[in-house]
């Protein structure tokens, strides 16, 4: 199916379910996921399923330099599935959960979008706030990219929400969530909740297009050497084809003067 040209490409896809619309498009080496505007929801690069090709996203892998014994990862919003491809990419022997509200988007995202097919990667239909209060289960990370039509869902400012993310992570283990908000107030909010459940174990990480990734420790705030924390950022930055070294640079100047007194920990 075809159809006339948009910003983002010819529209290949589309589908309704009771969430609303769901979009496929695609530019040349390129394809994107859309519910129904022009946000990009995820995007795939057909020729390296395994590249990051949004800021916001390249900026969570940060958190594979914070814990050196990550052996389990768990996605709250599945999307395209561009973090599960790079997660799977970077250690083939990941266990990786992923947690999507809407069936479609799981149906779509195995169809047109190169998801993991083997035993480490499970994917299930589930409300992510329900999943994280009812499951047993520890992980080492923990995604949240937790986004409807219309902008973030404030699932993600909950003080429940992140208690049971903070309760489900093993010990060292961290919180990664991706915020946008051009809303004051919401901002001050999502401060103040984080706050109250991960006291000052917080860094944070602005990147291009607004949004905010931050990384909240269970315990303690990881022990971080520059030098060290920018070459492993580079190793991992060719690995996966992305400008991580950059974004650690960036990550520790607006973090120097935590990471450097180590006050919080």
């Amino acid at each position: 199916m075809t159809s006339p040209a948009s910003p983002l490409g010819n529209l290949i896809h589309q589908h309704k379910d009771e969430e609303g619309p769901i979009f496929i498009y695609q530019n040349h080496n390129l394809r994107y996921l859309t519910f129904g505007n022009s946000t990009e929801q995820s995007c795939l690069t057909i020729d390296k399923p395994h590249r990051l090709e949004h800021a916001y996203t390249q900026a969570m892998m940060l958190s594979l330099l914070f814990k050196k014994d990550i052996r389990s990862a768990l996605l709250l919003g599945l999307g395209g599935g561009s973090l599960a491809r790079a997660l799977r990419y970077f250690r083939e022997k990941l266990k990786i959960d992923a947690i999507e509200y809407r069936q479609s988007v799981i149906d779509i995202a195995k169809h047109y979008f190169d998801l993991p097919d083997d035993t480490g990667f499970k994917v299930f239909c589930d409300d992510a706030s329900q999943y994280i209060k009812s499951t047993e289960k520890l992980y080492d990370l923990i995604f949240a990219d937790l986004y409807l039509p219309d902008g973030m869902d404030e699932a993600q400012l909950n003080d429940s929400f992140l208690e049971n993310c903070q309760q489900q992570l093993v010990d060292n283990g961290i919180l990664v969530i991706n915020f946008w908000s051009n809303d004051f107030q919401q901002t001050l909010l999502r401060q103040q909740a984080l706050k109250r459940i991960f006291d000052e174990r917080i860094l944070n990480l602005q990147v291009h297009g607004g949004n905010t990734i931050t990384f909240a420790f269970k315990n303690e705030l990881p022990a971080l050497n520059k030098k060290a924390l920018f070459a492993d950022a580079q190793q991992l930055g060719l690995k996966l084809d992305i400008p991580l070294q950059r974004l650690a640079r960036n990550f520790w100047m607006l973090n120097a003067a935590v990471l450097q007194t180590g006050r919080y920990r």
